[in-house]
């Protein structure tokens, strides 16, 4: 979303009010974090990628822009995706396509009640340009709840499909009525000079495993009179719920089936099970009673032994079902555990606690960082937490001002990141922003006289967050002895090389800012008895 015209921007920022967090960029309304426990020089480098919507309480209140975001983990913002995408958003992350970083992120629509998303999944690259949008095969509309790249060329996503069957061995009556089942496809893409090619689906598997279909092995029943009674599209029997897929490097895929209480290991050639973890029967492995687990979310392969007798997996434990009442724990837990294929068992490596007992009722995710840290996003709760290895928290915000306000996150990353944006840095009044920038170290001024077009230097700042403000010491009658005056600032890199410059912009004397202004000065204890001028820009 480029800057359509700095002059329209201008004009509304004449008359804002102190209330603004950024004004050089008065739209702008991102969540503020809420940073409890602050980053350490052991925390793992990177961004914080995540997007922000409304809780799922009837209390809840925020963000005041829904969508993506990238943060610093000291609670400054280094991008807005407002715009970027359309409609409800999650999922979004980094990802890198043939060698080439890239953003993605699952864009459409949610019926919260049920958990159903229908959309699609876009592309962005390193300027924040639109790069791909990815469909599901076969003219169906994707969920949000996968989207796994697997060799930087093809990609994993999970596709809701409703289908009519005869319900009444469940508990339906002794007609067609409606079943939700999930697909899973692997889609290859042929990327050329940043733009997805042509696609075609490598692999699909429904979740229609016939065999097992008994009442007692879902845990969401059939319900006449609930939310999931099979009488209509939105009310679709949605007994297994597929929420993340991983693939091995033996082509094997892992699946989590929320509303099985279970995990599945699934063979990439036939599709037929290898293995079940958890349910309400037919595990494969015995769980202890510290491994119990309900609703996960986010399973992953981690590590596989030579002879595959040994294997680790990863999961988000949110040990809570949507509705209240089914909490099998007094908070959701990142799950490391064991599984031994020759004994049938399993066991803890690790399992990672919420702190302050919080409760994902639903989404959430569980990820291991490059540094062996552990990063869990704690779902319709609405808060991040980066774990050492041994489970000391290490860094944790909630990611609005809780207990003000109260977001929900599907899934939460951290990583590394670079960009230079498309559209042009933002400067008003003293004030200068560049959405997306993660190399900015320097700003430097210049006045333009319109006129001669020569360039003044005016100074430099270093950068000191999403916005910057400068100043200059020298009176207003100093710049009105020349004519018509611009002003441009310049982003230069940590080794001083220029990255791009602003719109030149009208030079002016108003006052509107200062208020502002002079709170501002007051809080950095800014020296006194100094005259200063105001850029209006």
């Amino acid at each position: 979303m480029a800057l359509k015209d700095l002059a329209c921007l201008i004009a509304v920022t004449h008359c804002v009010s102190g209330s603004l967090q950024f004004l050089s960029r008065p739209d702008l309304s991102p969540p503020r974090l809420n940073i409890t426990v602050p980053a350490s020089p052991q925390t793992e480098a990177g961004y914080l990628f995540f997007t922000a919507a409304r809780g799922d309480t009837p209390d809840s209140a925020g963000p005041d822009q829904p969508g993506a975001y990238i943060f610093r983990d000291n609670g400054e913002l280094v991008w807005s995706g407002v715009g970027y995408w359309a409609g409800w958003v999650a999922d979004f992350s980094p990802i890198m396509l043939n060698g080439k970083p890239a953003l993605r992120d699952f864009q459409g629509d949610v019926i919260p009640a049920i958990g159903r998303m229908l959309g699609n999944h876009a592309l962005l690259d390193n300027s924040y340009r639109t790069i791909s949008v990815i469909h599901a095969a076969t003219h169906r509309l994707s969920s949000a709840h996968e989207f796994e790249m697997v060799n930087e060329s093809s990609v994993l996503i999970e596709t809701p499909i409703m289908t009519v069957a005869d319900l009444s061995s469940y508990g339906g009556k002794k007609r067609p009525e409606v079943l939700a089942r999930g697909r899973i496809s692997r889609l290859a893409s042929r990327f050329s000079s940043g733009h997805l090619g042509e696609k075609s689906v490598l692999f699909f598997k429904s979740c229609f495993f016939s065999p097992m279909l008994t009442k007692i092995d879902s845990a969401i029943p059939l319900d006449r009179k609930g939310t999931y009674d099979g009488r209509t599209y939105n009310s679709a029997w949605n007994y297994f719920h597929i929420n993340s897929i991983d693939k091995d490097s033996e082509g094997d895929y892992l699946i989590s089936a929320r509303h099985y209480n279970a995990i599945f290991k699934i063979n990439g050639s036939n599709g037929d099970i290898i293995w079940q973890l958890g349910g309400m029967k037919r595990s494969t492995f015995q769980i202890p009673s510290n491994l119990e687990f309900a609703f996960q979310h986010d399973a992953r392969f981690q590590y596989r032994s030579p002879d595959g007798e040994i294997e680790h997996i990863s999961f988000f434990d949110n040990a809570a079902y949507s509705a209240p009442g089914r909490e099998i724990s007094p908070c959701s837990r990142g799950r490391y555990i064991e599984l031994n294929n020759t004994a049938k068992s399993s066991k803890e490596i690790h399992t990672y606690h919420a702190p302050n007992n919080l409760i994902a009722h639903t989404q959430g995710s569980f990820r291991f960082l490059p540094n062996g840290n552990k990063l869990a996003n704690w779902g319709s709760a609405g808060a991040l937490t980066e774990f050492a290895d041994d489970g000391t928290i290490l860094f944790h915000a909630y990611l609005d001002s809780y207990p003000n306000k109260n977001v929900q996150s599907y899934r939460g990353f951290k990583a590394n990141w670079t960009a230079v944006p498309s559209e042009e840095p933002a400067d008003v009044v003293v004030w200068v922003s560049w959405n997306g920038d993660t190399e900015t170290k320097t700003w430097k001024f210049y006045l333009i006289d319109k006129e001669p077009g020569e360039y003044h230097f005016l100074g430099s700042s270093r950068r000191s967050g999403f916005e910057t403000r400068f100043e200059t010491i020298a009176s207003a009658p100093d710049f009105r002895n020349h004519g018509e005056l611009l002003v441009v600032a310049e982003a230069l890199d940590m080794n001083g090389n220029s990255l791009r410059k602003s719109r030149p912009v009208a030079f002016t004397a108003d006052t509107t800012y200062q208020d502002i202004l002079e709170i501002q000065r007051a809080q950095e204890h800014s020296k006194s008895g100094l005259s200063y001028n105001r850029l209006e820009l």
